[in-house]
């Protein structure tokens, strides 16, 4: 599956929790150019119950896509263990 870009996202997402596992994203930028959407949500609580069930990956980025700005809930980085996202 391809990146979408930001503007499509935000379009199909708006108001919704996502779990990005692949994504280009500048440090200086505020919101991704594209990213790759493993799951969704309008519950935060069910997002990570699904990636919960599904299994962790390493490096995906958990947010909230609104009409403010994107809110990262948490970055992955993972070395075998359950990370911080219960």
């Amino acid at each position: 599956m391809a990146q979408i870009p930001w503007s499509r996202i935000r379009e199909a997402f708006e108001g919704e929790w996502v779990e990005l596992t692949t994504y280009s994203w500048k440090p200086e930028n505020i919101h991704p150019h594209a990213a790759r959407i493993r799951h969704h949500s309008p519950n935060r609580r069910e997002l990570l119950k699904m990636i919960a069930r599904s299994g962790r990956v390493e490096g995906s980025v958990v947010l909230f896509v609104g009409h403010s700005l994107p809110g990262v809930l948490a970055e992955q980085r993972f070395q075998g263990h359950a990370g911080g996202l219960a």
